[in-house]
């Protein structure tokens, strides 16, 4: 996984997956598969909602060990399977709200992953970026494992 800053309120996202598109974009939009590898870490995955459609919500609540549970929600904004979505993402511990741009690319038999999360402010983007990094990186090694287990 590659995170960069390509402007000042954008973080990029890059991984190179050896799976087709249509199995990348059925593996991070449909809740039986991400419930298989979306685990941060010391934390369970909850709930997992996804209404894959513009206009849909998506949710996800993770539980960590000490039982205080974590909200992600959004909308989604554009839906073009198996090519790209997008859908803002807001938490219930912050008032932060991100615009998630996702794009899958075929290239040589492979799937390049593109995820660039959008922020009102240079000082929000830079205050997300150790964390979005860390647990990107943990994330994508997880479903890059779980997409070897599925055969592809």
């Amino acid at each position: 996984m590659q995170a960069t800053k390509p402007s000042d309120t954008e973080i990029l996202l890059t991984q190179t997956f050896a799976a087709s598109r249509e199995t990348i974009f059925a593996a991070i939009t449909k809740a039986e598969h991400v419930r298989a590898w979306m685990r941060p870490a010391a934390m369970t995955l909850v709930s997992c909602e996804f209404d894959l459609r513009v206009g849909g919500r998506l949710r996800y609540v993770f539980e960590r060990p000490n039982g205080r549970k974590i909200e992600v929600r959004g909308i989604f904004e554009a839906v073009d399977p198996p090519h790209r979505f997008a859908y803002t993402e807001a938490y219930d511990f912050s008032p932060l709200k991100v615009l998630v741009m996702t794009s899958l690319e075929e290239a040589d038999e492979k799937t390049i992953f593109k995820q660039t999360l959008r922020y009102s402010s240079k000082q929000e983007r830079d205050e997300d970026f150790p964390g979005v990094a860390t647990s990107s990186t943990e994330a994508y090694a997880k479903l890059d494992r779980y997409l070897a287990q599925l055969g592809q």
